[in-house]
């Protein structure tokens, strides 16, 4: 009997988020840019930005320019005030309303690093404001006097206002200005608001770049609420518990997460950022060995993780504004010079994701003239950054051998710990999809690690070429490769070359191994064969020998990498077949067995994409020739032939041949207490977790359980959790069936 074809229908459910409620809005962004739009922006002779008279010769979108900003506003200004923006209030939605409510005006401006002049400057020469109250009025000088105040990369401020010099080599840098504009507010609002108008003009000159970065232009409510995680207090702090810092138990909360730099946290009640003499601040104290060695990583979720340093964790991050806190260095602290400027080292915060690595969200570099307390404020971007939708815990980081090269014992105290948020908190219901799967092994970039490795590696030891009986062939196919994967590999690691680690070592043993031959393909097609000799802890591409470089027209096919001999062979990718040689005159003892075979993905930054593997084959070396046709699994795992090496188990999925019908359903984040549910009906009295058909036993994760991969959550839903026709686990598949994402659903028999 034929199987009844299933109709599947994607539902748009509207609903709330668990735990938050629409309020009045306390907070309005009038100018993000990052939509290709000018959002009511235009120059001083009111014509928009996005106009072909202004775009692209005034004004221009530029992407990946300013850290935290996937899109800048840039701003070709040559001398002084001949690009300016302007902004009408009574254009925008809810501008007025904005600014009446509101005390201050708040934005990011940024510049790019020095293009070779290694001189010149970049400033805020005007700020112009236009109402019938106050009339046109202008500030040139006294900036601190009328409001205006800056955090971040702030050196070559005077008095307020915003200004970057350029030097030989110097850094991209963004400063983050606010203007309290309460002391004029009446003064604007005495004849009404008919029109109010803010105009930003800019100078540059001697030899400074000509592209003026603008972002996040948003108007903030007086007293915007904040979240505090710790005052350091000697007795009340919200997420220390039962913890009394007087009593020493600080070290409860605050461990060394990694680092060897890492020497001592205590409390120390002696310093705190307002001088209050009941309270108290968490001291640092690392010690930078020769050369810059070494870093410290501390957490506020205790040694080994045993506790939740912040629970109940923050779960409303997209109304997250800032982070906030104080930092001060003792004056002996060791120093680093970054363009020309002389500071105590790269101070970074960040959060403890779901998921390793650590994930820095922004840090400060503290100049050697400021000894006493400095406020930290750092923006945060929930949308573009999905580990801070739920923080259970902070980490503080510096580096002495990346940032610095810092040498000796490092001293500072951190104090007022805290994030912003702004009062709207009704979001966007998550948006759901569905799609067809194939028969494939999937490798999700599931992780937010920039270099975590998706792969999978042989069993067997004797994958060597050295020793095989040629030709030797490793080849694989692959069926869809986005644009967004950084690389899709072969590696063959000699096991001898990776001591303390072997026979697979750990995700990423290819960068620390001393030997290795790697072949490295690019979403576009274009290959890199290339291998390196005694270079630990490096890229073979970048410091070992390119054996080849094959360009194909695409990475989609079979790619086969078979050698003829000890040094030579063919690589033939989709399109393409090239020879190539191996310059090693060792190479017989520098590749030979015991070595394994890595096969799989590097998503570099591009969580949440995935590749689908057809295949994978290993023939004429001396071990175990190795085939897998994942188009034709009958079981959910990979063979024992392979290991699994991803940077988390679940970023690999095999679907079957018994899973069809089946199909992949995603949604977006955040999607706080949602789960996917199914019916035979429209309308219907129940949505019913799809699992209940299987009577909640589908194996691993994502298969009938929801995993989070970067942005979005995904669920595999095979034909055994798909509706019945009498609504019982194990019967006949319904001929329809819809599926909802909702915070309604019910597992029934308390499944």
């Amino acid at each position: 009997m034929k199987t009844p074809k299933l109709l599947y229908r994607i539902i748009a459910v509207m609903a709330l988020l668990v735990g938050w409620n629409t309020v009045v809005e306390a907070q309005l962004v009038i100018g993000s840019w990052q939509n290709n739009s000018g959002d009511g922006w235009t120059d001083n002779n009111s014509v928009s930005i996005t106009n072909a008279a202004n775009y692209p010769t005034k004004y221009e979108f530029e992407t990946g320019v300013v850290a935290g900003y996937p899109q800048s506003l840039g701003l070709h200004e040559t001398g002084f005030g001949n690009t300016r923006l302007m902004i009408n209030l009574t254009t925008i939605p809810g501008g007025v309303a904005a600014f009446t409510n509101g005390t201050k005006l708040q934005f990011t401006f940024s510049c790019p690093p020095d293009t070779g002049a290694g001189a010149g400057f970049m400033q805020l020469v005007q700020f112009q404001r236009n109402s019938p109250g106050s009339g046109f009025q202008q500030i040139t000088g006294s900036w601190a006097a009328n409001g205006f105040s800056e955090t971040g990369s702030t050196n070559d401020d005077a008095g307020g206002q915003p200004v970057f010099h350029f030097f030989t080599s110097s850094p991209a840098r963004s400063q983050v200005v606010t203007w309290d504009y309460t002391a004029f507010k009446s003064n604007i609002m005495s004849a009404g608001i008919s029109y109010l108008q803010l105009t930003f003009v800019f100078q540059t000159g001697g030899g400074a770049p000509t592209n003026v970065l603008m972002n996040n232009v948003v108007f903030l409510a007086p007293g915007n609420p904040s979240i505090i995680v710790d005052q350091f207090n000697p007795t009340n702090n919200p997420f220390a518990g039962t913890n009394i810092y007087a009593n020493g138990d600080i070290t409860n909360i605050y461990a060394n997460w990694f680092g060897s730099a890492f020497s001592n946290a205590t409390w120390d009640a002696t310093m705190d950022a307002q001088g209050n003499p009941n309270s108290g601040s968490l001291k640092i104290t690392a010690v930078f060995g020769t050369g810059g060695g070494g870093q410290f990583t501390l957490m506020d979720k205790g040694p080994g993780f045993s506790y939740a340093g912040i629970n109940p964790p923050i779960t409303n991050g997209v109304g997250l504004l800032t982070f906030e806190c104080d930092v001060r260095y003792d004056p002996s602290s060791p120093t680093w010079v970054n363009g020309g400027v002389t500071n105590f080292g790269n101070l970074r915060f960040g959060v403890v994701p779901p998921f390793s690595p650590q994930d820095f969200f922004g840090g400060v570099q503290v100049s050697v003239t400021n000894t006493g307390w400095v406020h930290v404020s750092l923006p945060l971007n929930a949308s573009t950054d999905p580990n801070l939708l739920s923080i259970s815990g902070l980490i503080i980081n510096e580096d002495g051998q990346s940032f610095g090269n810092l040498q000796g014992t490092t001293t500072l105290w951190v104090d007022n710990m805290s994030f912003t948020y702004t009062n709207i908190t009704f979001i966007p219901p998550p948006v759901m999809s569905i799609t067809k799967p194939i028969p494939a092994m999937r490798l999700f970039a599931g992780s937010a690690g920039q270099f975590d490795r998706q792969e999978v590696a042989t069993v067997d030891q004797n994958q060597s070429w050295i020793g095989g009986s040629y030709p030797v062939s490793y080849s694989f196919k692959i069926l869809n490769v986005p644009a967004s994967i950084n690389q899709t590999h072969i590696f063959l690691i000699p096991v001898n070359s990776t001591p303390g680690a072997a026979p697979y070592g750990y995700n990423g043993v290819d960068f620390t191994a001393t030997n290795g031959l790697w072949l490295t393909i690019g979403s576009g097609g274009v290959a890199i064969l290339s291998y390196k000799v005694n270079q630990p802890s490096a890229n073979a591409y970048q410091v070992g020998t390119v054996a080849l470089t094959e360009t194909n027209t695409t990475a989609v096919g079979t790619w086969t990498l078979k050698f003829t001999g000890p040094a030579d062979g063919t690589l033939t990718g989709p399109t393409t077949s090239q020879p190539f040689h191996i310059a090693d005159a060792n190479v017989s003892t520098d590749f030979a067995n015991p070595l394994v075979a890595y096969f799989g993905l590097q998503g570099n930054n591009s969580p949440g994409t995935y590749e689908d593997w057809a295949s994978i084959s290993v023939t004429g070396v001396a071990g175990v020739n190795e085939s897998e046709d994942f188009t034709a699994e009958s079981t959910r795992n990979i063979s024992g032939q392979w290991n699994n090496m991803s940077g988390a188990a679940a970023d690999l999925a095999v679907t079957t041949t018994n899973d069809f019908p089946a199909y992949w359903v995603s949604w977006t984040l955040p999607a706080v207490g949602f789960n996917i549910g199914s019916s035979t009906n429209i309308p219907t009295s129940q949505w019913i977790n799809p699992a209940f058909y299987s009577g909640y036993d589908n194996g691993q994760s994502p298969f009938g359980m929801a995993q989070q991969y970067g942005p979005n959550m995904w669920i595999m839903l095979p034909s055994e959790d798909l509706p019945t026709v009498d609504g019982n686990p194990f019967t006949q598949r319904a001929p329809n069936a819809f599926f909802i994402l909702s915070t309604n659903v019910v597992n029934p028999f308390g499944g």
